[in-house]
């Protein structure tokens, strides 16, 4: 039996299957964690929500500390995710959110956990894939979390980076929202494109990708989260 890849996501939490990387060390800008001085914070579901899209430095810490150890387990990664689920379940239930954009935003932050876990982990590479966009676009979510809060931080936002974040998300929201069925087609005709005309692929950026409405009002949401609105 066949299911999809957003099923895929739902039943396993964070997905193993399509980060077959051709380097297990991919950086990601983090190399160490320092632990803050607890202070009380916010614990209303968007104030979670963010505190988990600003663990990817942490996540990375704690994955090269338990992997020097000889752990392979992601315990951490599975911690964020269903809390971060959990939060998304809430604002669902008060009309903040609608299921779809929930799970639109469930399978993005699932990917990127996976690919700061995988990313850091002492483990071993697969194969690589002819084309493989996952992750690629795994990383930029992971890029554009860290480009927000930074704005965030800083008290004013330009606009040209706040244009560039939305479309790097929306592009790859949308690429999350195809099917597995789609994204074997997509990566077919690209290869077919490659063997028969000669051409190249395309980078993932350069990918043609159609933006639902879903996608749209998710990345809004993403955005207004990282910069704490």
């Amino acid at each position: 039996m066949s299911i999809s890849r957003r099923d895929f996501m739902k039943l396993v939490g964070i997905s193993f299957s399509s980060l077959l990387l051709t380097n297990c060390t991919i950086p990601i800008g983090v190399s160490c964690y320092a632990p803050l001085i607890p202070t009380p914070t916010p614990n209303d579901p968007k104030s979670r929500l963010r505190r988990y899209w600003l663990s990817f430095g942490e996540l990375a810490a704690r994955t090269q500390e338990e992997s020097s150890k000889g752990s392979t387990e992601n315990t951490f990664g599975q911690e964020l995710y269903s809390g971060h689920r959990a939060a998304l379940d809430a604002l669902v239930s008060t009309g903040e959110l609608t299921a779809e954009m929930a799970d639109l935003v469930q399978e993005a932050y699932g990917a990127a956990l996976n690919h700061v876990w995988r990313s850091n982990a002492l483990i071993t590479c697969y194969e690589p894939m002819r084309v493989d966009y996952a992750p690629t676009s795994a990383q930029i979510l992971v890029q554009q979390a860290d480009a927000l809060n930074q704005l965030a931080a800083k008290g004013s936002i330009d606009p040209q980076t706040l244009e560039n974040a939305r479309l790097a998300i929306e592009h790859d929201l949308a690429f999350y929202e195809l099917t597995n069925e789609e994204v074997n087609a997509l990566y077919e005709h690209l290869l077919t494109e490659l063997d028969e005309q000669g051409k190249s692929l395309p980078d993932f950026s350069g990918v043609e990708l159609e933006i639902s409405p879903e996608a749209k009002a998710a990345t809004q949401f993403i955005i207004n989260l990282l910069l704490a609105r």
